[in-house]
């Protein structure tokens, strides 16, 4: 059986990649994952020369040997699983990322592989493709036939006035037991704990028990209520507190 990038996905979810050993808080970036990937598929590690970021990957494709082993099928083409997708500096992804495109609804749901997104292991993650500077197909699926649309009329994720949105995974940093509050720097502060539903076990299991290090999200959608556009935060319907808008994924835009 040849090559696949299901075979890779299997081979590689729920893993946890590292493949240079570099001594960064969080070792487990995306670049690893992506980096497994590219040899997978015949090609070789591409280092990130320029900003120490991945967007390094797109943006120097000229000379850093992608395009080998990948040919760049541009922003407008129709996307196929195991696509290599690269975000510059956006909302989603501040300082860059790279992930491998899974599949989508057609419309503003959008999934990719991927690691540090935001969990230290390979899964599977919605992500905004507002902010994607670069996209690459492997040349050994280069004749595979799309399974999946293109992806149209997907949110801004410039959040306004009535944006629906859902939020991004973010990691429990402290606990006030007493208050039944959390703290997340990412998220902009103190929450209560009632309004996050814990979404992954790597504490030891999914148990809604939250414990420092637990995964969480905010449960369900919510609606954009007021905007603070200097400080990048937003105040959502039914919360008495303002949100970090990078925690937040757009899936409906306000008027």
């Amino acid at each position: 059986m040849g090559k696949s990038y299901n075979q890779f996905k299997r081979n590689t979810l729920g893993q946890k990649v590292d493949l240079d050993g570099y001594p960064v808080q969080q070792k487990y970036q995306c670049w690893d994952e992506a980096n497994k990937y590219f040899i997978y598929i015949g090609g070789k590690r591409i280092h990130c020369s320029r900003t120490g970021y991945v967007k390094d990957i797109a943006n120097q494709r000229e000379t850093n040997g992608i395009l080998d082993f990948c040919i760049d099928i541009g922003l407008k083409a129709t996307l196929q699983p195991g696509d290599i997708c690269i975000w510059g500096d956006c909302p989603a992804c501040p300082t860059s990322h790279i992930a491998i495109y899974d599949h989508d609804n057609g419309q503003d749901e959008v999934y990719f592989l991927g690691q540090n997104q935001p969990w230290p292991w390979v899964n599977i993650w919605k992500l905004p493709v507002q902010g994607i500077i670069g996209v690459f197909r492997p040349k050994i699926f280069a004749n595979e036939k799309p399974a999946v649309k293109p992806v149209t009329k997907a949110p801004d994720q410039l959040l306004t006035v009535g944006s629906e949105i859902e939020s991004y995974g973010f990691y429990v940093e402290k606990i006030d037991y007493e208050k039944k509050w959390i703290y997340n720097k990412w998220i902009g502060g103190w929450i209560p704990w009632s309004l996050v539903d814990e979404v992954d076990s790597r504490d030891g299991k999914k148990d809604q028990v939250l414990h420092i290090g637990s995964g969480v999200a905010l449960h369900g959608r919510w609606t954009v209520e007021k905007v603070d556009a200097k400080n990048d935060t937003v105040k959502l319907k039914g919360m008495n507190f303002w949100v970090k808008s990078r925690a937040l994924r757009e899936v409906k835009e306000g008027r």
